[in-house]
């Protein structure tokens, strides 16, 4: 990943599917998200800065919205908004 990478858009995307679902399988995640060509390593990239949790069931993984993620959505949200005015 290059340093001028922003993925906040990506990230705020994804996290307000998980905000309204609760969590939601992998492959709806992406395909609901098809404009961000979203792979597992976006995922995990989310996981390990603690925005998401990972749960292997089945055969994919079950994607599930933390706190610090709703936190860091909810930061997100008032920047953006601020950023309009």
């Amino acid at each position: 990943m290059r340093a001028t990478d922003n993925n906040s858009v990506k990230y705020a995307a994804v996290l307000r599917l998980l905000q309204a679902w609760k969590h939601l399988p992998e492959s709806d995640l992406s395909r609901m998200l098809r404009q961000y060509y979203l792979i597992t390593d976006d995922y995990r990239e989310m996981e390990d800065q603690g925005l998401l949790t990972m749960t292997f069931v089945g055969d994919e993984y079950i994607i599930t919205f933390t706190t610090l993620g709703r936190l860091w959505l909810e930061q997100y949200n008032t920047e953006e908004n601020t950023n309009v005015i």
